[in-house]
């Protein structure tokens, strides 16, 4: 199977690497800083985006400042209509391997620290809505000066557990069990195991300036 995708990319290179490398840029901004006026409108507008190529957005969170999307499959050289890579690095490696991408943004007020979480923090849960506490938690709707926008896009690799492949032939390849994973007997336990496993692999730059260049360009329009 290997050797017919390697085949088939070599053979196939001029038409996938056109495709699959057309819509990314790295002509984007490393950062983006929008007015406090168009917070709500920038905010709009990068969950837009999100969607427009592709990504179902799971989370909004005005207050805090938070858009994150669920994941969604990287294409590869067998699917050239997808142009979502920026080298032919990444057309291979999203090829012979199951890989993911999932996008995050955040807009935080500039000049305003982050929280360290403390050691001996105690988890009191939700604030009640009109309590002191609740009026007192920070939000971004309230700021008054510049807000700072950053964009993340997360690389994740499926990794089969107990599969152990071989680079050579598929008779070599091998299997192993977790005992960790084995229920007791007699357990009532339902709960579902993870496998395969999603493991984040790194970040995609070039997605993420590409992101930023729609951001900017929809920012400036308004």
């Amino acid at each position: 199977m290997r050797s017919l995708l390697l085949a088939l990319l070599a053979a196939t290179a001029p038409l996938v690497l056109g495709g699959c490398m057309g819509s990314l840029s790295k002509e984007g901004p490393e950062t983006l800083t929008v007015d406090r006026a168009q917070y709500g409108e920038a905010l709009d507008a990068a969950a837009r985006i999100a969607r427009d190529m592709g990504y179902k957005v799971a989370v909004v969170d005005r207050s805090n400042g938070v858009i994150e999307t669920d994941p969604r499959h990287a294409g590869g050289a067998l699917e050239p209509w997808r142009l979502d890579n920026g080298t032919a690095d990444e057309v291979a490696s999203n090829t012979f391997a199951n890989r993911r991408r999932r996008i995050r943004f955040e807009f935080v007020p500039v000049g305003v620290p982050p929280t360290t979480p403390t050691q001996d923090g105690v988890l009191h849960g939700a604030a009640i809505p009109g309590s002191t506490a609740a009026l007192q938690r920070f939000d971004v709707q309230s700021s008054t000066g510049p807000i700072e926008v950053t964009i993340r896009v997360t690389i994740e690799r499926s990794f089969l557990e107990g599969s152990r492949p071989s680079t050579y032939s598929g008779s070599l390849a091998s299997r192993w069990s977790n005992p960790l994973n084995a229920k007791p007997a007699g357990a009532a336990d339902d709960s579902v195991r993870d496998n395969p496993r999603w493991v984040p692999v790194g970040r995609d730059a070039a997605y993420e300036r590409t992101i930023a260049a729609k951001l900017e360009a929809a920012t400036r329009a308004q």
